[in-house]
This record gives structure tokens, sequence and C-alpha cells, in this order.
């Protein structure tokens, strides 16, 4: 199973859920904001199993809207009110350590201090929510995408 419409935030550098039918984005932690999307749209795996190159308890968070690692006891800073991120929807098996395609963008990575996933290709590391910045930790990894005007013809 798969689910479309994550995108990075262009501000904040966060990989968030941009397919919310009432339009709503999630709070960003470099203006307060609505998150605003950039680049690709990835397309990620959920609910299936772990392997030595695909990480799970990967979750959305309910109030920020972004892609949160929940397989610690604590769940990182939410910028929405800064207390911890709350998990919703599917959990997300995401890959790593793996060779790159062409639909396939590396440089996401775990950051140490707020728990989501962000984007670690640009000198810019966006904004974090329990600190000034985004702090890398943990597997590099690699995000299946497509071209954000795309369309996906679903034949199930």
């Amino acid at each position: 199973m798969v689910q479309r419409d994550w995108r990075r935030c262009g501000k904040c550098k966060t990989l968030f859920f941009d397919g919310d039918p009432s339009g709503r984005k999630g709070a960003c932690p470099a203006d307060g904001h609505d998150h605003t999307a950039s680049g690709f749209m990835f397309v990620l795996s959920h609910d299936v199993p772990e392997s030595a190159r695909a990480q799970g308890a990967w979750r959305f968070c309910v109030k920020c809207f972004a892609m949160f690692f929940d397989g610690f006891p604590e769940k990182g800073v939410c910028n929405a009110d800064l207390r911890s991120h709350a998990a919703a929807g599917f959990v997300f098996v995401l890959p790593h350590g793996v060779s790159g395609s062409p639909t396939e963008q590396p440089n996401w990575r775990f950051c140490k201090n707020c728990f989501v996933m962000f984007f670690d290709g640009s000198q810019n590391k966006g904004s974090c929510a329990n600190t000034g910045g985004h702090e890398a930790q943990g597997f590099n990894f690699v995000l299946p995408h497509i071209d954000p005007d795309a369309q996906i013809i679903d034949h199930g």
C-alpha cells in the first residue's frame, strides 16, 4: 500500500502531508504559518513489513502534519504546540541506504531534536521546532517520488 501527497516544506525542509481535503497544511516551525509545498510529490509505503533496508514506525502527526519517528517512548517536539507529536493514520516504512534511481530522492534524515523527517541535501537544514535548525542522525533515507503535476491512475 502507498500514500501520495507527501511534500517537502520549502521553508522548514520537513516532510509533510499535503493531501488534506480541507486544504490544511500543518504548522511550519519556520514562521508559525502553514507549510509550503516544494519539489517532488513523494509516494510512501505503509503497513508493510520492515526490512534491513526499510525502517517502520514513521507516522503522520495530526497536529503539525509532519512525518515523524514514532519508535521511541518520547515523540519529539511538535511545532503546533511545542509538546509531543500525535500519531495518526498509517504506519509508514521508509527505504534507506539504497542507491537512488531517477524517481528516488536521497538525503532525507531523522532530526534528533524534533524527530521529524527533513531534507538534508542542501546547506540550509531548515527550521526545527525544538532548536534553531534540524540535526541529522541515523539512516540516509531515499524516498520515491513522482512529478507533482503527474496524474496517477488507480486500478485498485
